[in-house]
């Protein structure tokens, strides 16, 4: 018998998804384009010129540089040598007791 969990609710309600103008991400890729990491104070500077908090320029630059990592292929160098392996799936395949209610 499976046994589903429930998540417990937080306290305090997620902040929504920021979204961005189109003015805002084209000075962001720009600023990636110059440099991927940004020292403290042009982190201040972007986000004072672009009126959003630092944290969002912060997040936005680890989002785009953990993209780009993906598409580069170097993800998690422990995933691949599980994948490399045969011990590695994210496929999804029916439990034992799914396979038997189809029959």
């Amino acid at each position: 018998m499976m046994v589903r969990r429930v998540k417990k609710r937080r306290t305090a309600e997620k902040r929504p998804r920021t979204a961005f103008t189109a003015e805002q991400l084209s000075r962001l890729r720009k600023e990636f384009a110059e440099n991927r990491y940004l020292t403290e104070k042009r982190r201040q500077d972007l986000a004072r010129e672009l009126r959003l908090n630092e944290a969002q320029i912060k997040i936005w630059f680890q989002n785009k540089r953990a993209k780009l990592k993906k598409l580069d292929g170097r993800g998690n160098g422990l995933a691949l040598q599980l994948m490399a392996q045969g011990l590695y799936n994210h496929a999804t395949v029916p439990s034992q007791d799914e396979d038997d209610s189809d029959s």
